[in-house]
């Protein structure tokens, strides 16, 4: 059976304004050791907003680190001391206008579990109220409303490449089946 390495070592290298980095030397039970840089994020929530004719809204941004414009659902950073579902009724507001009477949580997504502590907790919002966004000054959106299956299909056919979008998209779809 395995067994979990053991940290013996945590280096800080970089305090960021969202991650922080350290380098961290763990032991393993057959007594090797192995260093790895480590990236610790506060966590994320992400949102399915899904109307009653199982219609998606789907938003498009700029993402840097790609050099592209993606389209996601709506997601973002948990706030310091801030529950996961709360952030996810704060992004959908913020990124959308929408407001849902009804959430299911559909489970967490690991991103990069090698190098990242990042969770992003998944929902599904219903029976939704449309607004006006409100989006944070850093962001410029795009937002998009299509069936289920066709966002679904995006995804399939490599058009959509956002990993939290891939499986939030396909466990929302599960859950409408219920």
């Amino acid at each position: 059976m395995l067994k979990k390495p053991t940290a013996i070592a945590d280096i800080p290298v970089h305090e960021g304004h969202v991650v922080d980095m350290s380098t961290v030397t763990l032991r393993y039970a057959n007594g090797r050791e192995h260093e790895l840089d480590f990236v610790r994020h506060p966590g994320a929530s992400a949102v399915v907003p899904v109307d009653a004719e199982d219609r998606v809204c789907v938003v498009r941004q700029y993402r840097h680190a790609v050099g592209d414009f993606l389209w996601e659902i709506p997601a973002g950073k948990l706030d310091k001391g801030e529950a996961p579902e709360a952030c996810a009724v704060r992004e959908l507001a913020e990124e959308t206008g929408i407001t849902a009477r009804r959430w299911t949580p559909m489970g967490m997504f690991f991103p990069a579990p090698g190098i990242f502590t990042e969770i992003i907790h998944l929902y599904l919002a219903r029976e939704l109220d449309l607004g006006v966004a409100t989006p944070d000054a850093d962001e410029e959106l795009e937002l998009q409303w299509l069936p289920i299956d066709d966002a679904l299909r995006k995804v399939q056919t490599g058009q959509w490449n956002d990993g939290k979008t891939a499986m939030a998209l396909l466990r929302a779809k599960y859950h409408l089946q219920l």
